[in-house]
């Protein structure tokens, strides 16, 4: 199954701009309904069906890949599975269980967020939380039940023939997320006849796995591109208190966000925490890639890497403006090739202001320096 990465998809920041996004996180369902488990019951057998959207098909058939719809920062999207015990001849009341598992590591563990819940009955949910939780909790196997009632092993009631148990998915990306990670998540389902299991034991005991570990990678932390969304200019007192500000130039979707100022005996600003926020979830903080400071006189000042995350100043000249640029992937250019997002907002570091000649966007990508 191919994977689609986030690179491949992501539209880009503009005016409106966009903190991330992802797309085909590549999802497989691998069911099974397990009829080795009764193999040795001649009265009966045990069969499982699963409809991803076009039709019941037989659960041993292989991976069922589900269709994961394009998912932007702050977006939810989801995807709809069923489960039968067919209404056949022979076939067994049986037990449902699922659980999950992945094809490969992925740096999403902390980003993707995931919701499983009955989409029938009592409609509960069954989990909800981050991938990495959603690989721990699960991947043991979860006992399924028909009332849509989320139960503890031992709970769940028998499906007799015909009964469906329909389940939703739901995906949602973190909306500081930055990188260029995708993930195979695996459900697997089983079922197993109720009259020679019991409700406890699990399908999955004993079965080969992968571990969290397997399933998990430190996201890659790459600016693939470092661009210029927004500038704040203080105003004639050089004032500045702790809080968010809108900027004056460049995009509306974020706001500047300002603690610990220092001020000298004026009032004015002398140095200052800043980092970028979304504007429609300001505890949002997204990764920065480069800060300007113009102060007094002096040429602006370029602050990149671990000094975005402190105080910061010059000491003699009260701020005038702050300049400040975020990590984006690249976007797809006019000729097809990868390219990066155009800059908000001139650069202070050009001096004199900048003209039509110099006043070029910082596509080179990575952490630009002092001009």
């Amino acid at each position: 199954m191919r994977h689609v990465t986030r690179r491949e998809v992501l539209a880009g920041i503009t005016a409106a701009g966009a903190a991330g996004a992802i797309s085909g996180v590549g999802t497989a369902a691998m069911l099974a309904d397990r009829e080795t488990l009764a193999a040795s019951v001649a009265s009966g057998r045990v069969e499982l069906r699963v409809d991803v959207g076009d039709g019941f098909a037989d659960a041993t058939a292989g991976p069922i890949a589900v269709p994961v719809p394009t998912l932007s920062p702050g977006d939810v999207e989801s995807v709809d599975l069923t489960f039968l015990v067919p209404a056949e001849s022979g076939v067994n009341p049986a037990y449902l269980w699922l659980r999950c598992d992945c094809a490969g590591p992925s740096g999403l563990g902390d980003d993707l967020l995931l919701t499983v819940s009955y989409a029938s009955g009592a409609g509960e949910t069954i989990f909800e939380g981050t991938y990495a939780e959603f690989l721990a909790e699960l991947g043991g196997g979860v006992p399924l039940d028909p009332s849509g009632v989320a139960v503890a092993p031992g709970e769940q009631s028998c499906l007799d023939p015909g009964t469906a148990v329909p389940l939703t998915v739901e995906f949602e990306l973190s909306s500081g997320y930055v990188g260029d990670d995708d993930a195979t998540i695996l459900l697997e389902g089983v079922a197993v006849q109720c009259r020679r299991v019991g409700a406890t034991e699990n399908p999955f005991a004993g079965t080969a796995s992968l571990s969290n570990a397997d399933c998990l990678s430190d996201s890659v932390d790459e600016c693939d591109c470092c661009v210029r969304i927004g500038k704040y200019e203080l105003d004639e007192s050089n004032s500045l208190d702790a809080g968010t500000y809108a900027f004056t130039e460049g995009s509306s979707a974020y706001l500047l966000r300002v603690d610990d100022v220092d001020e000298n005996g004026d009032g004015e600003a002398m140095a200052a925490r800043f980092a970028v926020v979304l504007a429609d979830d300001p505890t949002t903080v997204v990764a920065g890639c480069k800060t300007v400071l113009k102060a007094g006189n002096d040429d602006p000042y370029v602050y990149e890497g671990d000094d975005l995350d402190g105080v910061i100043g010059v000491g003699r000249n009260a701020i005038s403006h702050v300049t400040v640029s975020i990590c984006t992937p690249q976007i797809e250019g006019e000729d097809g090739e990868p390219t990066c997002p155009e800059d908000l907002v001139r650069d202070p570091s050009l001096r004199n202001g900048g003209g039509p000649s110099d006043d070029k966007p910082n596509n080179a990508g990575g952490n630009g320096g002092k001009r």
